[in-house]
């Protein structure tokens, strides 16, 4: 099933007009372009958008898209329309939904198989009873409710002679669940689905519950508890400006290279903040491309690449800073060790990146542990294990911060070098596991 339709003419399935949708952006994205690039990510190649008319500007602005692969077709309200007899995912152009909830509705309609002219309908199931009312009286009370979603598979001929018959969705669904020949599928607690309404007011909200559920997808308690109060006002209003995702990977890893200098000059504490400073709104070029879909996989590569400047900087800051303050070779001794284990971890998370994983984003390295966990865990593997969460950069830099306040440039660089000695150890036996397991037949 890789064939979908939005409606962007005529009445809902929450009985609101449509038209004035294919003028709404939230975020800077036009809502036409965000169904198409969400439907396009759930598995659709071919889209047809029914619309009020051809010289509407959202069929330029759709068009000049670069996101969008799949094949666009326009249809105008009013004219004859020819569909096949397959099954086609149905949407209305006020809905905000995620990819993932589509994927499942497709996913549920290959494996169950529709009549001839039924729907099966995505519906989020409210927790407690309702009652059907009539005016200002109750019907049926008691009632398993749900709010359809505004998304449906259903038989493309069917669909055709309603559209063709210029019925809306909302009467063309009610036609069909009247006739008892509709099923649902509730994604109730999953993801997330909003319906837009015609007032201004209605697209502030949807870009609160974009920016509200981006904030859930943080790794670790301190970024999602801590960083993200700061990071996601700050990306509510960097994804309002021209900037890039990856603009603004650069830009944020310039404050935090300027860690290493400072560190250099003598002031550890202000070295370690930018890079505190640095990891916080590090999540800024993630929630921003998130938000616009602007996500892809060369943007997690640049954002990864660049992160590493700011931690290179910073660790050659603690050892010269520490060097130029004692009569010691040491801090240069341990400095180069801990940048050649940096430098070799590089290297061979890269390598693992793009062999084993299909994304650019270092957190996809721990994916690791699918492949080196099929052995019995070692007890230096259970020791890393549990230390990991302290590799995150979220949680190495407050904690940095925080030791530099209280001990310094020793207390640093011994931190520093334990952690990386740490790190060629996990390395070391990843290396070893993962070479074992490509060796196995199959």
């Amino acid at each position: 099933m890789d064939q979908a339709i939005i409606f962007a003419d005529g009445v809902g399935i929450d009985g609101v007009d449509l038209k004035s949708f294919s003028y709404t952006s939230i975020v800077g994205v036009p809502q036409l372009n965000r169904l198409a690039i969400v439907a396009q990510r759930a598995g659709i190649s071919k889209i047809i958008i029914v619309i009020d008319e051809i010289e509407n500007p959202a069929v330029k602005t759709l068009e000049r898209d670069k996101r969008i692969d799949s094949e666009i077709n326009w249809h105008i309200s009013g004219t004859t329309l020819e569909l096949t007899s397959n099954p086609y995912l149905v949407l209305q152009s006020n809905l905000v939904i995620t990819p993932q909830n589509l994927s499942k509705l497709l996913e549920y309609g290959k494996n169950n198989s529709l009549e001839n002219d039924g729907l099966l309908i995505l519906i989020d199931e409210s927790e407690g009873p309702s009652v059907k009312i009539n005016g200002s009286y109750i019907e049926e009370g008691f009632l398993r409710c749900g709010k359809a979603v505004g998304a449906f598979i259903c038989n493309g001929k069917d669909l055709e002679a309603s559209i063709n018959k210029s019925v809306g969705l909302k009467d063309y669904t009610d036609k069909n669940i009247n006739l008892g020949k509709s099923r649902y599928l509730n994604i109730s607690g999953e993801g997330y689905w909003f319906h837009l309404s015609p007032c201004v007011e209605s697209s502030i909200k949807a870009e609160r519950m974009l920016f509200s559920n981006v904030g859930k997808t943080a790794t670790g308690w301190i970024s999602r508890n801590i960083n993200s109060r700061f990071s996601l006002p700050t990306s509510r209003i960097l994804a309002k400006t021209p900037l890039t995702p990856n603009m603004i990977s650069i830009l944020i890893n310039i404050i935090g290279i300027l860690s290493g200098p400072f560190l250099i000059l003598g002031y550890p504490v202000i070295g370690s903040f930018f890079l505190y400073i640095a990891t916080i709104f590090d999540r800024c070029d993630g929630e921003v491309a998130r938000v616009k879909l602007m996500e892809t996989r060369r943007g997690q590569w640049v954002d990864t690449i660049s992160d590493q400047f700011t931690v290179f900087s910073y660790f050659v800051g603690v050892s010269v800073g520490y060097y130029l303050i004692s009569d010691s070779i040491w801090p240069l001794v341990l400095g180069a060790i801990n940048l050649s284990i940096f430098f070799f971890f590089l290297v061979w998370s890269f390598y693992y990146l793009a062999n084993y994983t299909d994304s650019g984003s270092l957190v996809s390295y721990f994916t690791i542990d699918k492949y080196v966990d099929n052995e019995k865990r070692s007890l230096i593997r259970k020791i890393i294990l549990f230390l990991r969460p302290m590799s995150r950069r979220n949680f190495y830099a407050m904690g940095f911060l925080v030791v530099s306040i209280i001990g310094g440039y020793p207390w640093l660089l011994c931190i520093l070098t334990v952690a990386m000695l740490l790190v060629f150890i996990h390395v070391i036996e990843d290396i070893i596991k993962i070479q074992r397991y490509s060796n196995k037949p199959g």
